[in-house]
């Protein structure tokens, strides 16, 4: 027996039901991919110094062993450096993974704070004058000019490429002050030769941290 056909308002009214469907998917898929703004960081930056640390817990599987292994609530760490130019305040960290190639870094606050690229943040001081604060922060962008790149071997004893932790490290091992405090963590040879590496966790427990102020973000 032949079918009968629906009236043609059915079929109109069918398409228009399908196309709007496919339109939503189509609009949902578009924000769920489409960037997040930068935050908003929530704390008085009048009270900052260049020398300052900034603390991060990032969002991937890397960060989650590193916050895991230390149990601590930050994984990554960077430099303040105010850049007069842009009157701005920056962030210089060593940091794999988010470009090729994998130099170090120099960029505003609220876009080292990105919701994709941090969960917490929080400022540390070290126990030190703004002098040596200063010049700490002089050695880190002498690293950024010069285009070193992030070290994924994670060598203490190789210092033409740099880790996060290490950077920060090194900018005040310069003005002869060990902000890790000697403190180190062990790790399996698969991840480094030399079986430890200075965590963040490491700096901010050192008695050469004068405090850690944990901060809250929000999203413009």
């Amino acid at each position: 027996m032949q079918q009968r056909n629906e009236p043609i308002t059915k079929i109109i009214i069918k398409s228009r039901t399908t196309a709007a469907f496919f339109v939503l998917i189509l609009t949902l898929g578009l924000l769920s991919c489409a960037p997040q703004p930068p935050s908003i960081i929530l704390c008085s930056q009048d009270e900052w110094r260049t020398g300052d640390l900034m603390l991060r817990c990032g969002c991937g599987a890397e960060s989650r062993v590193v916050t895991t292994q230390s149990k601590s609530a930050y994984s990554h760490i960077g430099i303040l450096y105010y850049e007069p130019v842009q009157a701005e305040w920056m962030v210089i960290h060593a940091v794999p993974g988010e470009e090729e190639p994998e130099y170090i870094k120099m960029e505003p606050v609220a876009q080292y704070f990105h919701p994709v690229r941090a969960q917490e943040g929080a400022w540390l001081r070290v126990n030190c004058s703004d002098s040596i604060a200063y010049y700490a922060a002089q050695y880190a962008k002498s690293k950024y000019d010069q285009k070193i790149v992030f070290d994924n071997s994670y060598l203490l004893a190789d210092s033409s490429q740099l880790y996060c932790t290490e950077l920060v490290w090194r900018a005040y091992n310069t003005q002869s002050i060990d902000i890790s405090g000697g403190n180190r963590h062990s790790v399996p040879d698969l991840f480094c030769k030399e079986n430890e590496c200075i965590f963040p966790n490491d700096i901010e427990k050192s008695e050469t941290t004068l405090f850690v102020k944990p901060f809250k973000t929000k999203t413009l």
